[in-house]
């Protein structure tokens, strides 16, 4: 962002230290995915780098949010970091790529949790979120409402979750920026980098890993462009904040 060029989206954004946190580690994770080494005759060796690069940026991201918000808000930087974990998780869950069964069979939130509830418990995260609409939870709700556009679903995969997905991406808006969302097709355009049934190829079948990572990275980087003019469009200069932590150009 040029300097001076600070706008009311910006501001705001930099009195967000979860969002920009989750943004950041995102990115560094998206990176070091794009980076791995994805090796489909030792699928084995390719799943524990992966869950290397992923508990590693996670672990970072735990120390960075406390360092910046402190204990005062300690319940609101796990909630985070569990959003984030959920978010890698549905990631490669529902990529193909040569590991993902082997993820599917132990996602990162049971090596770091001990469970495989996420998909359960972050929708009621949020729905409770929504409930109680507490003025200091707003910083929260900007990252739930990255984690659903950058393709959490959760159990509200599927025709019957849809409209009510739309209906927390609009309501999280609102809630964290305190203006509503005011394109009519929202939902719909939203909807489209997530909207593919998840797919478990046979590798051979499928288009190679990196490019497959560039398409979905690419799908997000017209998203969020379309999300700014759409009800951004007074502050167009200020999202590249948030467009680029889905740039695949730094990924291999």
């Amino acid at each position: 962002m040029p300097e001076g060029s600070a706008g009311p989206f910006s501001q705001a954004y930099l009195e967000q230290p979860l969002s920009t946190a989750f943004r950041q580690a995102w990115q560094e994770w998206l990176e070091a995915w794009g980076a791995l080494d994805r090796d489909a005759q030792d699928v084995p060796r390719m799943v524990e780098r992966a869950l290397e690069l992923s508990t590693r940026i996670t672990r970072r991201l735990w120390r960075s949010a406390f360092a910046s918000v402190g204990d005062a808000a300690g319940v609101q930087v796990k909630a985070m970091v569990y959003a984030f974990v959920a978010l890698v998780d549905e990631t490669l869950v529902f990529s193909a790529w040569p590991g993902q069964g082997a993820w599917q069979d132990k996602p990162l939130e049971s090596h770091l949790y001990g469970s495989r509830q996420a998909g359960e418990y972050l929708p009621l995260a949020i729905k409770r979120l929504l409930d109680e609409r507490a003025p200091a939870s707003r910083d929260l709700a900007n990252v739930y409402l990255q984690c659903l556009i950058l393709g959490f679903r959760g159990r509200l995969r599927g025709p019957r979750g849809e409209a009510l997905h739309e209906k927390w991406r609009q309501a999280l808006f609102a809630f964290a920026w305190q203006r509503e969302a005011d394109a009519a097709d929202l939902g719909r355009r939203l909807e489209q980098p997530a909207a593919a049934p998840p797919r478990r190829l046979p590798v051979r079948a499928a288009l190679p890993d990196g490019f497959r990572l560039g398409l979905a990275v690419l799908g997000l980087v017209l998203l969020m462009s379309g999300i700014g003019h759409l009800f951004w469009r007074d502050i167009q200069h200020e999202m590249a904040a948030v467009t680029h932590l889905a740039d695949p150009e730094q990924a291999p």
